[in-house]
Order: C-alpha cells, then sequence, then structure tokens
C-alpha cells in the first residue's frame, strides 16, 4: 500500500527563484499558484521530473475542484482512471506538470517587454475561451 502525501512538493529553489518573481502570482495563495503552473504544465504538454523536493503547501488545504482537476490531469495522463487508485502517482503527476509550468511561465515573461506579459496572457485566455465556443455565460452557443 501507497503512502498518501501530506503536501504538494515543487522542486526545490522554485519557490524563492520562480514562483515568488511572478507578478501574475502577487497576491495568490500557494494553492493556486502550483495549480496555475500545472494548468500551463498540462496545456503545453509538458512535464520535468523533480530532482529534489521543497514542500508547497498541505494537501489538505485543497478544495474538492483542486482535487478534481489534478485528478482529471492524472487520468488524462495515465490513460486510464486506475491511477486514482495511487495518490502518489496522481500527486506526482500534477507536481511534475506544475515543474515544467512555473518554468515555461517564467522564460515567457522574461522575454517579454514589461507590461505585456499580462496583455498577452488575457488575450490568450480570451481567445482559448472563444475556441470554446461558449456562449455569455459560460453555455455552450449552440446557434453557429
Amino acid at each position: 500500500m501507497s503512502n498518501i502525501p501530506d503536501r504538494i512538493n515543487v522542486e526545490k529553489g522554485e519557490r524563492d527563484n520562480l514562483y515568488d518573481k511572478i507578478e501574475l502570482f502577487k497576491g495568490k495563495s500557494r494553492k493556486e499558484q502550483f495549480l496555475f503552473a500545472m494548468a500551463i504544465g498540462f496545456k503545453n504538454k509538458v512535464k520535468r521530473r523533480l530532482e529534489t523536493t521543497d514542500g508547497f503547501f498541505l494537501i489538505k488545504d485543497m478544495r474538492l475542484e483542486d482535487e478534481v482537476l489534478i485528478n482529471a490531469i492524472a487520468i488524462n495522463d495515465f490513460n486510464s482512471v486506475e491511477v486514482l487508485s495511487n495518490k502518489e502517482d496522481v500527486f506526482k503527476i500534477a507536481e511534475e506538470y506544475a515543474h515544467a509550468g512555473i518554468k515555461l511561465l517564467y522564460d515567457k515573461m522574461k522575454s517579454t517587454q514589461f507590461g505585456s506579459f499580462e496583455k498577452q496572457f488575457e488575450k490568450d485566455i480570451i481567445d482559448a475561451y472563444k475556441e470554446l465556443n461558449l456562449g455569455e455565460y459560460g453555455e455552450k452557443n449552440t446557434s453557429s
């Protein structure tokens, strides 16, 4: 039987060298920062194995929808719901996507002019929303 982890980890040094340097993350909880980085890694289909780990936030601080998101990514990555029987694997997948995602996000931020990163990011979010073909209030637009 596997040990159920009590915290989500990031690569040692990422907290200070990456997460704390992203302006977009100011005022956000560690959990929100992690989930955002994980989503970026997943969207870009890139994971990176953690070499050394550092606790980032406690799993008990996750809400149901946070765990559902992490589970959905693990199922997609593993291509089976059976991955859910091993929480260690589920969280490891999330950590690897976040590890890649935070690096992608940081590199993108550093390569753009001051202030333009947020504008480009906002445009990317709007474009992604439009691709979903959702109505104004999040309902599927069936009139097209």
